[in-house]
């Protein structure tokens, strides 16, 4: 089925056609018409008939190379925006491991999210084309920013007035627990997460 625009200009091509037949049946005209002037209008409805459907055909296949190039385009910069993003979460799970290495030791450093966020904010992350994997990496990232600020809440607790709770534990001590109670369930989601990427790579 025709589009309406080619529809149109086949419309327009047959009415140019049919205009001078129906005129010469109309009118009174003089013996050589056809030769002087319907004849240069059936050359010109022929050269449109042939020429519109080439044209169509010309920027069918121009937009679809565009297509083509911009879907080229956004399978690399998925790619790249993939690695990086396995970069950072690769500097968590790192920073992780340090953390259970040394339990008893308030870090100053807090987990990395800040290019995830810098990625969201600017709606790059509409690149990611498998959905399923997207879902994996935001949830990482939630744990990730929820141990963040328990951690930030305990070093702010660490550089207050030391108020002990039940137990004789400090805010320091109970929030710093706090956020290793997720460590176990982070470790899994990293592995999980890095396994969904490096297989979205593969493809």
């Amino acid at each position: 089925m025709k589009k309406p625009p080619e529809l149109f200009l086949w419309i327009l091509v047959v009415g140019i056609l049919l205009w001078p037949m129906g005129y010469a049946l109309t009118a009174d005209l003089l013996a050589g018409f056809w030769q002087e002037v319907a004849s240069g209008m059936i050359g010109t409805a022929a050269a449109l008939i042939g020429g519109i459907p080439m044209a169509l055909y010309i920027d069918r296949v121009i937009k679809h190379r565009e297509e083509e190039k911009r879907a080229k385009e956004n399978l690399v910069s998925e790619r790249n925006l993939l690695r990086l993003i396995k970069e950072e979460l690769e500097v968590c799970q790192s920073m992780i491991e340090e953390r259970n290495a040394n339990p008893a030791t308030l870090p100053i450093q807090p987990l990395k999210s800040d290019l995830w966020h810098a990625l969201s904010n600017s709606g790059k992350l509409q690149l990611i084309s498998n959905h399923s994997l997207l879902n994996d990496i935001a949830s990482m990232y939630y744990l990730v920013d929820l141990v963040r600020n328990i951690e930030a809440m305990a070093y702010r607790a660490a550089r207050s007035a030391t108020v002990s709770f039940g137990g004789g534990k400090t805010a320091t001590q109970l929030l710093f627990e706090d956020a290793r109670r997720f460590d176990n369930l982070l470790s899994t989601s990293f592995e999980e997460v890095f396994s969904g990427i490096n297989a979205h790579l593969l493809n």
